[in-house]
């Protein structure tokens, strides 16, 4: 078996149990392979973790990135709130969006510096990318842009911890406010 079969097998072991929950022997049964044999690609668990961790960063980046091209004919309001119901499809459907929500709220303690030394330039580069979507359309977009992250993470931390429901309910109670706020 591959690296990549490892991986992928590992990225959603780590994303329905966490760091500490997802076994190197229940990954390599899911491969096929015996657990040694993980050590041919990946010096341990916590490599395995880092691994999987920069496959996320780089994936659910390309994939942002993406839904922003795909969406720049539409209005301004229309994008950022369909981001919203992007990332909760994604975070529904899709492993990695489960993995990287969860990494970026519950790190591993024993990788803590590891995972951020990733994720801050994975945020900074987001940031980076809405800001200067920003431009032109907004007053401040620096402002704007730091603001909807912020309104993004609160979000995303009731979209893991309560659910779509409790989430939707917070996105339509603060994105008008949001809204009248930037005008």
């Amino acid at each position: 078996m591959s690296e990549i079969n490892i991986r992928d097998a590992a990225l959603i072991h780590f994303a329905r149990n966490g760091y500490e929950g997802a076994s190197l022997a229940n990954i390599a049964e899911d491969v096929g392979i015996k657990k040694p044999s993980i050590y041919a690609h990946y010096k341990g668990k916590d490599d395995l973790f880092m691994s999987v961790a920069n496959y996320a960063c780089t994936s659910i980046r390309k994939r942002i990135v993406e839904y922003f091209v795909i969406n720049q004919h539409l209005g301004l309001q229309v994008k950022l709130e369909g981001f919203f119901d992007w990332i909760q499809t994604e975070y529904e459907t899709d492993e990695t969006m489960k993995f990287l929500l969860r990494v970026m709220f519950f790190p591993p303690a024993k990788l803590e510096q590891e995972i951020l030394g990733l994720l801050n330039p994975f945020v900074q580069d987001m940031q980076r990318i809405l800001i200067r979507m920003l431009r032109n359309q907004v007053k401040k977009p620096e402002e704007v842009g730091i603001g909807y992250l912020t309104i993004v993470d609160g979000c995303m931390v009731e979209l893991i911890y309560a659910g779509a429901d409790p989430y939707q309910r917070r996105l339509q109670a603060i994105l008008p406010i949001f809204w009248r706020g930037i005008q």
